[in-house]
């Protein structure tokens, strides 16, 4: 059988950029064990059906292993953060995955907004030297124009998270959704070019999206690009900027005062009783609660330690929605949100074609609109 003569180079950039063990490789194309390795040494070359197979898995456009000097991998601007007692880890392939996505999609939409002339409001910038919870006060009151009225009045966290999603898009940060998996970032952001990138994933419950998402809008203020791992222990990590990013979500979704006032009508109750009833109230996790409720000395780092996370996981089964089936189109709209007007207005004044639509969002013009 005729064999694709691959780059070596390429070959095993493309491998080790996926995330994926060799063996799970392996697998999953059903070739012999240590087949990947000597392809990758040479020794031998996959044939035309194993080379369809390898392209598809590692999601790879065939050009990319002819080339002899492999490109530059977009996951290099993105630091690996660790908080609340994760440990270091590589990469998930979900995560290499994602971030190459929104990296591709960010140029695609970005250039459009130039064609179009879209005037960027100028995202603001902060530092870790300065205090979060007065920069997370400038940003609410300035910026999202979010009364704590406003945000009781909200029925459920998945209508917060779409209120604040539109808020903060409004500021030309784009905010993409992924199903990234439990044993994956819970977000990352992309804050080194214009327009910045938020990546949220969708495998846990709105209220912690919620949180996620400020969270990583602390990082495009800081311009600290980061892929952030959290495990479910309630140590307090030790990262500073992870901390000041942890404290301005916080302080963003719960300010101080309003609080306080609302803790002050409530009642006092055991802390997490507390922050229970508080993230119901402004449609926060119980976790995001329970650390604001520390900060403001109404709670303490054992209280945090003995939070149960496990219920943080967005459930599964459910009845469907027969208004809203999940279709492709649908799902698209989900992970690229608001940014897709633009594209469809850079589609109807000619800027883009059909085919410029389908290669980068995978979607057609029908499903855009």
């Amino acid at each position: 059988m005729t064999t694709v003569p691959v780059s070596t180079s390429a070959l095993a950039w493309a491998v080790a950029e996926s995330g994926v063990p060799k063996a799970d490789l392996e697998k999953r194309l059903k070739v012999a064990s240590g087949t990947v390795e000597r392809w990758i040494d040479g020794d031998c070359q996959p044939n035309g059906t194993q080379f369809k197979r390898l392209k598809l898995l590692l999601k790879r456009p065939a050009s990319i292993f002819f080339m002899e000097t492999p490109p530059i991998s977009p996951e290099a601007e993105v630091a690996m953060r660790l908080a609340f007692g994760a440990t270091s880890r590589s990469r998930s392939p979900n995560e290499r995955l994602a971030i190459r996505d929104a990296t591709r999609v960010r140029k695609f939409v970005g250039d459009l907004w130039e064609e179009l002339r879209e005037q960027y409001k100028g995202i603001p910038s902060a530092s870790t030297n300065e205090d979060p919870e007065e920069v997370a006060n400038t940003v609410r009151s300035e910026i999202l124009g979010v009364g704590i009225q406003e945000q009781l009045a909200w029925s459920s966290p998945s209508q917060a998270f779409r209120k604040w999603r539109a808020l903060i898009e409004r500021m030309h940060i784009l905010v993409f959704l992924y199903p990234l998996g439990e044993l994956s970032a819970r977000g990352f952001s992309c804050a080194s070019d214009h327009p910045p990138v938020i990546g949220v994933s969708t495998t846990w419950h709105p209220s912690i999206r919620v949180y996620t998402l400020f969270h990583e809008l602390g990082h495009v203020l800081t311009r600290t690009s980061s892929s952030c791992v959290e495990a479910t222990t309630g140590v307090p990590t030790e990262d500073p900027v992870e901390r000041w990013c942890e404290r301005f979500s916080a302080s963003l979704l719960m300010p101080g005062q309003a609080v306080r006032e609302l803790i002050e009508r409530h009642g006092s109750l055991d802390a997490i009783a507390t922050a229970t009833w508080l993230a119901n109230k402004l449609c926060v996790s119980r976790k995001a609660a329970l650390l604001r409720l520390v900060e403001i000395g109404d709670a303490t780092w054992s209280d945090f330690r003995r939070l149960d996370s496990k219920f943080e996981r967005k459930g599964g089964g459910g009845r469907p929605d027969a208004d809203y089936a999940r279709t492709r189109d649908i799902v698209r709209r989900d992970t690229y949100g608001g940014c897709l007007s633009g594209v469809m207005d850079a589609y109807q004044s000619g800027l883009v074609t059909e085919a410029d639509i389908r290669s980068y969002l995978r979607m057609s013009p029908e499903e855009l609109a």
